[in-house]
């Protein structure tokens, strides 16, 4: 059934009252086993604290401090504004006066919170915690009706829920509140079930089939697999799985980079793996020996691209979606679950030296230490255009050059790249100096949502004032630029990585761009190589705790004890922005939006010109 006829169908039987009935459950007869208490992880204080604050309905979304005394599950409580209760899929969500921030609403509707109130009652046994768990799930299954309203909008959320309500189900047994929730009359039963069947019905298929097919397909293989009581349960197992082994393969390069080339979502499709190999492991089910391996690789690349600090690279979409929460929100407490997990299921060779509450309640807490691959030097992940030019690499003196010769994204709307072809960000010890500005926004205030997707949002050239890829929607691309690596060397003395993109052949160029990074000095030569005279802006963006002065014909960034001196061309005008329209700008997280210096040097340059910025670095 097409995607129209399917909405007709479903608004002829909500106007009859006969939408998916859920059939009875056939639940086990013996009594569910008790999850085990396990020790206090170091990170139990944090825990306890975050579960306080949400039983006193206190959530922190996006950087947004709120509180909800009474839960409205369709309504943006920052906005105040609550979505209509229809036919989901004929609610705009995009539509900000009609329904809100739609991603606040959603991120409550995920049950994060939930999972962190049930991981604090099984570390401490508290009955409060086990009881506000209980009130809120059939708080939202009484409000939220099978496809009404916009919380059945988009499967993705049923994916995430349903791995939310596995692992409170589990948690809260012992708890006499277990019975109200999940009795086996509780009508949380019949939502379980409307959960997986509109997730075997709606997922995401062609063009849109990234991230969400995977955390669709892992919440309904986590949920068939842990409740397997339905008739229907067998295939929506054997649908999940074998979905999760193609797209493992479908959307990670060999080298273990999400294709998406956003690198939030390489974190947010890792722990759906994990998730799903976990649930495997339980029922005995193997996943294909190949799926396994590109976990490995993906696990594997996320501390190959760290710097000495810990700091992780940021490019691409971000919205810190989580596929779930057992633990107080702490990006090294995050990895360290993921690490640990990794190691355990699927060897990967990363450190694991954090006993995380998430890895606690998994039961992979007490695994072996592992011996993580050695990163001393560059590395490049070629298949994914990613570069990192690194000298004195693991020392407090670290220089790390990532850069960026890759494709814009995913499939033919490559929704989460940007336009970001031969930008680069600078680390020096640890310390972010030149930096990729992040995401801020999706479905809210359009302006910004293109701007931090463009090129003048990162450290690339802008010719002629126009982006090198061009937008056609908050998660579309007309145009995308296409890159071509000339050369890439590294050796214990430097590295050099020469690369062109075709983003502006409309203007009769490419813009061709070399690296070279020696010891304390990187130098970056641009070119248009082509025909006739352009106007070109180039832009360093610096992060927000930098500060930028002239010092002589130069200009010195510093953050901390940090300083990098930048020499120019002549002939180019030098102008350092803050907080404008157009410039000055990074968002530290999803939703949040700070100013920050941009260095931006215009002038006018003919093809085939050579153009030179250098970078003394101070550590």
């Amino acid at each position: 059934m097409g995607q129209v006829a399917r909405k007709r169908a479903w608004r002829r039987a909500l106007r009859s009252g006969a939408i998916w009935p859920a059939p009875q459950p056939t639940l086990p007869s013996a009594p569910v086993e008790v999850w085990p208490h396990v020790g206090a992880p170091t990170q139990l204080p944090e825990l306890i604290a975050e579960a306080e604050s949400a039983l006193a309905h206190r959530w922190r979304f996006f950087g947004q401090d709120l509180h909800e005394p009474i839960i409205d599950w369709h309504a943006d409580p920052a906005s105040g504004i609550s979505a209509p209760r229809t036919l989901g899929c004929d609610i705009d969500h995009r539509d900000e006066h009609l329904v809100g921030n739609i991603k606040i609403t959603w991120e409550k509707s995920r049950h994060h919170h939930l999972t962190v109130l049930a991981a604090a009652y099984r570390f401490t046994g508290d009955e409060r915690y086990a009881a506000e768990v209980a009130d809120q799930i059939l708080s939202w299954v009484a409000q939220n009706p099978v496809m009404v309203g916009v919380n059945w909008t988009h499967p993705l959320e049923q994916g995430i829920r349903l791995i939310a309500w596995v692992w409170c189900e589990r948690l809260l047994r012992g708890s006499p509140h277990h019975a109200r929730a999940f009795s086996a009359h509780s009508p949380v039963w019949a939502s379980i079930w409307q959960h997986q069947r509109f997730i075997a019905v709606t997922y995401s298929r062609g063009s849109s089939a990234n991230n969400h097919l995977i955390g669709e397909m892992a919440g309904l293989y986590v949920a068939s697999a842990a409740w397997p009581w339905w008739p229907q349960s067998e295939g929506w197992c054997q649908l999940a799985k074998r979905i999760l082994e193609r797209e493992a393969v479908a959307q990670t390069y060999p080298s273990g980079i999400n294709r998406e080339l956003a690198f939030g979502y390489q974190i947010f499709v890792t722990e759906f793996y994990l998730l799903a190999l976990h649930e495997a492991g339980r029922i005995g089910d193997g996943f294909a020996e190949g799926c396994r391996d590109i976990v490995r690789r993906m696990i594997e690349a996320i501390p190959a691209l760290a710097d000495c600090a810990g700091n992780l690279p940021r490019y691409g979409d971000a919205d810190e979606g989580l596929a779930i929460q057992l633990q107080a929100l702490d990006p090294a407490a995050r990895l360290g679950w993921i690490f640990q997990v990794g190691h355990a299921l699927v060897a990967a060779q990363v450190a694991t030296d954090s006993a995380t509450p998430t890895a606690a309640i998994l039961g992979h807490a007490t695994s072996t230490s592992s011996s993580p691959l050695p990163h001393d030097g560059a590395q490049a992940f070629p298949d994914a255009g990613l570069y990192l030019l690194a000298s004195r690499r693991r020392t407090p003196h670290e220089v790390l050059v990532l850069a960026d010769a890759g494709p814009l994204g995913f499939l033919g709307i490559a929704a989460h790249g940007h336009a970001d072809a031969l930008s680069f960000t600078l680390h020096v010890g640890g310390i972010p100096i030149l930096v990729d500005p992040g995401t801020y926004a999706y479905h809210t205030e359009p302006k910004w949502r293109s701007y931090f997707r463009s090129t003048a949002a990162h450290n690339t050239v802008v010719v002629n004032g126009r982006d090198q890829s061009l937008q056609q929607g908050s998660f579309l691309w007309s145009r995308k630029a296409a890159v071509q690596v000339h050369d890439w060397r590294s050796d214990d003395r430097s590295c050099q990585l020469d690369a062109e993109h075709d983003g502006y052949e409309a203007d009769g160029v490419r813009h061709r761009r070399r690296w070279t990074l020696t010891g304390n000095r990187l130098e970056v030569e641009d070119r248009l190589v082509g025909t006739g005279s352009h106007r070109v802006a180039m832009h360093l963006h610096c992060h927000p705790d930098c500060s930028v002065e002239r010092v002589g014909d130069r200009l010195m960034i510093a953050h901390g004890a940090v300083r990098a001196a930048v020499q120019f061309p002549l002939g180019f005008a030098i102008e350092v922005v803050t907080a404008g329209e157009d410039a000055g700008w990074y968002s530290p997280c999803f939703g949040q939006r700070v100013s920050a210096p941009t260095i931006r040097a215009t002038g006018s340059v003919s093809a085939n010109q050579q153009w030179i910025t250098q970078l003394e670095l101070y550590p």
